[in-house]
């Protein structure tokens, strides 16, 4: 199949004033946290955006740009850039997503929210999982983008046993961690590579079809990678069980997966289904790892189609 008229239809917008957010800052356990929230909040339930490694709070701006297109309400609105990630701090030695899931919490609280429903990619679709089977009482459902974190969790936890068994899922996963391992170098070469136009050489396999991928998502790309971030990050799968920690979810829960995903390969969609028995979803044929940013109508449809208010 040919590369589909949809793809990458939107650069990622970087003013909150587009969608009528504000930016706001408070102090945390992990340092300095930046997060966008819709004035006013009136309480009730608040969604929740949750970035993927690499990536900050407008990886969601295509998402946001369908529901405004289509003339949906997606209600109140709460994007957080994760510690250590886009313009929030990690001065701590770790990441523990316990940590992380219940300062997101805290902030929608602060905001005067009762409940959330949590959107969540790649790593954020991790954080969205393990917030929605701590917390059942105030997560009414998550809506997920490549973020069943299976395999990945396997490679942490057996890298040797995932190199015979999931190739493709422990060469993306070891490509981040060795770049992360060369810390500013591999920034740098980084951003060398996206200089020179071949940043997509690298991206294989993280998007369907590398080449077309717009100005603004390979620039923020280049500034997100958070090396320190990633490893810390990474920790949390070393002795995490999902098949525990997941079946205690019972909000509902929408899941996208891309099928040329090789981090997040189609057989998580399957260790969802048999985790999360209600689980609902659903796969792009056109998308790998970003199917919120390479096909969002349609992952739009998939995630709030039918829950927008």
């Amino acid at each position: 199949m040919g590369k589909p008229d949809e793809y990458f239809p939107f650069e990622l917008d970087h003013d909150p004033a587009v969608f009528g957010l504000v930016r706001a800052h408070r102090d945390g356990p992990f340092g300095r946290l930046h997060y966008l929230h819709s004035p006013d909040p009136s309480g009730g339930t608040v969604t929740v955006f949750l970035h993927g490694v690499a990536n900050d709070w407008t990886t969601w701006t295509p998402i946001l740009r369908v529901a405004r297109k289509r003339g949906d309400d997606l209600g109140e609105l709460l994007l957080v850039d994760l510690p250590g990630f886009g313009a929030s701090e990690n001065t701590k030695d770790h990441l523990d997503m316990g940590q992380v899931g219940d300062l997101v919490l805290d902030v929608a609280a602060e905001l005067g929210y009762r409940s959330v429903r949590l959107a969540g990619h790649s790593m954020g679709g991790f954080l969205a999982l393990d917030m929605a089977g701590r917390n059942p009482g105030v997560v009414t459902s998550v809506h997920l983008v490549a973020g069943a974190y299976f395999s990945v969790i396997r490679t942490v936890q057996n890298p040797w046993t995932s190199l015979v068994r999931r190739p493709r899922v422990a060469a993306a996963y070891f490509s981040q961690s060795a770049l992360a391992t060369l810390g500013p170098a591999g920034l740098r070469g980084m951003a060398l590579l996206r200089r020179a136009r071949l940043l997509p050489l690298t991206l294989r396999g993280f998007l369907a079809y590398p080449w077309r991928a717009n100005r603004t998502f390979l620039d923020r790309l280049t500034v997100g990678m958070r090396p320190r971030s990633f490893l810390l990050a990474a920790q949390n799968g070393a002795d995490y069980r999902p098949e525990v920690r997941w079946r205690r979810i019972r909000c509902p829960l929408v899941a996208v997966f891309g099928v040329k995903d090789k981090l997040v390969p189609v057989a998580d969609m399957v260790d969802l289904r048999r985790v999360c028995e209600h689980a609902e979803t659903h796969l792009l044929d056109s998308c790998a790892h970003f199917p919120h940013v390479e096909m969002p109508e349609r992952t739009y449809a998939f995630l709030f189609g039918g829950t927008a208010r």
